[in-house]
Order: C-alpha cells, then sequence, then structure tokens
C-alpha cells in the first residue's frame, strides 16, 4: 500500500513537472518566433557597427585607404555579414509560410523504430505537434552559435585590405565566407524548424556536414597560401580544431533525438509511434 502511495506520487510529480518544462520551453520557442526579426536586425546593427568600427581604426591608420577603390572592398564584407541570416530568414519564409502543409519527401531517410503515418491536420491538432521540450533548446543553441560565431570573428578578425600579404587575405576571406555562408544556413535551419518544416532534420545534417568540410577547407587554404606567422597559425588551428569539435558534439547528441523522438517525428515527419 505504502509503495503504491509513494509511486502514485512520484508519477503526479513527474507528470507535473514535465507539464511545466512543456509549458516553459513552448513560452520561449514562441518567444524566439516572436523576436527573430527584431533579432536578425539586432544582428545586422552589431555587425555593420563593429565592421564600421574596424575599417575606420584601418583607414586611420593607413590613410591611403580611404579611396574609393579600397572603401567598398572594405565595407563589403560586413554588409553581407549582417544580410546573410535576414536573408536566410526570408527565403526559407517564403519556401515555408506559416501555417501551410508541406509535403513529405518521398525517400525516407530516418526508419529507426516503428511508425504510422498520419495525416497533417491530425499532426497539427496533437499537443506534441511543434517546437517544444528539447525542441526548444536545439533551436536556442542553434541561435547561440550564431552569436557566438559573430563574437568570435569580430573580435579574431581585423579588416584586411587586399594588399596585404597572402596569407593574411587567404584568411581573412576564408574566415568571412564562413561568416556570411553559415550565418544564412544557420538562419534557414532555425525558421524550418519555428516553421515545421518537413524537411529542417536533413537541412541541419547538411549544415552539420557543411560546417566541418568547411573548416577543413579554411585549413587547407591557410597551408596553401604559406608564410601564416606560428603566431596566427596556432590559434588559428585551435579554433579550427574547436569548431569541429563543436559540430561533432552537437551531431552525437541531437541526432539521435531527430530520429527517435516522437515530437520530432510527429512535427517534422507528421508520423506517430506504431501500436504494438
Amino acid at each position: 500500500m505504502t509503495a503504491m502511495l509513494v509511486r502514485d506520487a512520484v508519477n503526479a510529480l513527474y507528470a507535473k513537472l514535465a507539464a511545466r518544462f512543456s509549458a516553459e520551453t513552448t513560452r520561449i520557442a514562441q518567444f524566439i518566433e516572436r523576436r527573430l526579426q527584431a533579432m536578425l536586425i539586432g544582428w545586422a546593427v552589431l555587425s555593420l557597427l563593429a565592421g564600421g568600427l574596424k575599417v575606420l581604426a584601418l583607414v586611420l591608420a593607413h590613410p591611403k585607404l580611404a579611396t574609393p577603390q579600397h572603401l567598398p572592398m572594405l565595407i563589403l564584407p560586413y554588409l553581407l555579414i549582417a544580410a546573410a541570416p535576414a536573408a536566410g530568414f526570408a527565403l526559407t519564409t517564403r519556401c515555408f509560410a506559416d501555417g501551410a502543409l508541406a509535403a513529405q519527401p518521398v525517400l525516407r531517410l530516418a526508419r529507426f523504430g516503428h511508425w504510422q503515418s498520419v495525416a497533417p491536420e491530425v499532426a497539427r491538432r496533437d499537443p506534441n505537434f511543434g517546437v517544444s521540450g528539447l525542441m526548444t533548446s536545439l533551436v536556442a543553441g542553434l541561435l547561440l552559435s550564431l552569436a557566438m560565431r559573430m563574437g568570435e570573428y569580430i573580435l579574431a578578425m581585423p579588416a584586411v585590405p587586399s594588399m596585404a600579404p597572402a596569407w593574411a587575405v587567404a584568411v581573412s576571406r576564408a574566415m568571412t565566407v564562413d561568416l556570411i555562408f553559415f550565418s544564412f544556413l544557420y538562419a534557414v535551419c532555425i525558421t524550418m524548424a519555428l516553421r515545421a518544416a518537413p524537411l529542417f532534420p536533413r537541412m541541419l545534417l547538411y549544415t552539420w556536414l557543411c560546417d566541418i568540410a568547411w573548416q577543413l577547407a579554411i585549413a587547407r587554404v591557410t597551408i596553401d597560401a604559406g608564410g601564416v606567422p606560428s603566431e596566427v597559425a596556432l590559434p588559428l588551428q585551435s579554433y579550427l580544431v574547436a569548431n569541429i569539435k563543436k559540430v561533432l558534439i552537437s551531431m552525437t547528441i541531437w541526432l539521435p533525438y531527430l530520429l527517435v523522438s516522437a515530437r520530432v517525428n510527429l512535427t517534422f515527419r507528421q508520423r506517430t509511434r506504431r501500436l504494438a
């Protein structure tokens, strides 16, 4: 009798905590969705402000760069950095309108578990549909990685003119392309998740794999450029290795979840667990 009472009390406590966690994560996800455009505007403002200060510092140190020939090429990278995530958001929003029922892919890649398909309308009415629970942690983590990526770039990379040493130009361009391309891709992933786009898990996997490949490509570009001082090469190597480790850790944590989570399968694959 006592054991039954304890079990009931534990179950009731677990249900209460689970309901509270679900409610809180749903609230956070809704906040992110409402404020995402404002966050992207903030990204643009900060990147333009930081870029403007870097270009100004360079021009003050080298006044001969303050010419129509050099200034546009110095400013262009920061304009692209400012626009990249907004472009990803706008493109994804256009492709996956809010509330629209996107078609499922013909070829199923996630085949773990026993599932049965449900109608899109039925899936959307299910309380487990949408970004909540651990899915909110994933989306918030992607946003945080975007902010950290820009912060690391702003702190580490000065404005580099085209007449700088070849290794400096190569490293600067590679790191700039890294920030532009992946701020675009991760913004696409975040928007796809918030809009329950069926291709979100595949897009996130593609982005992770591209991220790893590009870190290796930056290392190759740096080696090919030659002449990189050791005081630059060693921190850059540590930075690239750390980036690869972060992506691998994310894949290790989230890939199993994306494959077997009931919420993920309901939201993005419109299927539920098959009853035995």
